[in-house]
Parts: C-alpha cells; sequence; structure tokens
C-alpha cells in the first residue's frame, strides 16, 4: 500500500474512534416510549386505604425526595407538571413468621400494596396503571438468632425505600 493511501485509512479509523468516544461522552437520558416532551412529574400526596396512620405521607416523602436525587424528571407542582402519578396504598400487612417457646413473635413479614397511575397531562390519559404494585420485607423483633432487632418503623421506612427504587424504574423505564 502506498503511504498517501495508508494515511487516508489511519486518518478515517482515527476519526471514527473519535466520534465513537464523543458519543459515549454525551449526557442524553435514553427513555424508551416515554413522551420526548415529559420532563416534569408532580406526585400529589396519595390516598391511604390501609389504617396505618400517616404512610401516604411518609411513601408520598419518600419518592417526591428520591426522584429529585434521581434526576431524570423534574419534581413541580401538578399545574406545571407534563406527567402525574397518583397513587394509593391499598393494603399493609404484618405477618408473623417465626414465634419462640411461648408464641411470641420473632420475625415479621411486612408487605405493602399500591394502586398506581402514570397519567399525561398533555394527553390527558393514563400511560399505565399498575393496580397491585407490591414489595415485602422481613426484620426480627428479637435478637435471639444473632440478627440486629428492628422495629415496625424502621422496617417499614426501609420497605418504602425499597418500593421508591422500583417506582423510579417503572416510571422512566417501565413503558
Amino acid at each position: 500500500m502506498k503511504k498517501p493511501a495508508m494515511m487516508k485509512m489511519m486518518a478515517v479509523m482515527v476519526l471514527g474512534f473519535s466520534l465513537a468516544a464523543l458519543s459515549a461522552c454525551t449526557d442524553v437520558a435514553i427513555r424508551p416510549g416515554m413522551p420526548s416532551y415529559m420532563s416534569k412529574i408532580a406526585i400529589p400526596t396519595f390516598q391511604n386505604r390501609t389504617g396505618q396512620p400517616n404512610l401516604e405521607n411518609e411513601m408520598t416523602q419518600q419518592f417526591n425526595q428520591d426522584f429529585m436525587v434521581d434526576g431524570r424528571l423534574e419534581i413541580t407542582d401538578p399545574d406545571k407538571a407534563n406527567a402525574l402519578l397518583l397513587g394509593t396504598a391499598v393494603t399493609y400487612q404484618l405477618e408473623p413468621l417465626l414465634m419462640d417457646v411461648h408464641n411470641t413473635p420473632q420475625q415479621y413479614k411486612m408487605r405493602i400494596i399500591l394502586y398506581l397511575a402514570l397519567k399525561d397531562v398533555k394527553a390527558g390519559k393514563n400511560l399505565w396503571v399498575e393496580e397491585k404494585f407490591e414489595d415485602s420485607t422481613t426484620y426480627y423483633v428479637a435478637n435471639n438468632l444473632n440478627v440486629p432487632p428492628e422495629n415496625e418503623q424502621d422496617a417499614r421506612k426501609r420497605l418504602i425505600q425499597q418500593l421508591s427504587r422500583r417506582l423510579i424504574a417503572r416510571v422512566i423505564e417501565g413503558f
């Protein structure tokens, strides 16, 4: 091969690698199926049909906080939003899993089920509805098994954080 042809080939290869490297550095969030104009979301206070006091506020606060940290959608007021995330806590369940010799619970399973709807404000319709969005966790109330004990409130906070991570994935990537 002659030198000019080799130089041309080398220049094309360098240009190709440069373009590939530059495209890898772009900060574009790919959201398959999500409308391109959807950049702002509002999360009004969830409804609570469980009988557990303040559950709706704990969830709404955690969800808003985690969406802000995630940063892919801006949290805003409902009148400025492209999307509304509407939700209702429909089930809050505690089930004893492990009992001691005196029939006192040592471990519980906690389960929360939500009804969720993501509404496209511009189109005036639901993008999706999830009737049984649920998660669960277990926790020990006694340290009999060398496992740190946890109270119901701490386990509930942890479960709401789990739900929040899954909810963000569902909203952003779940189309």
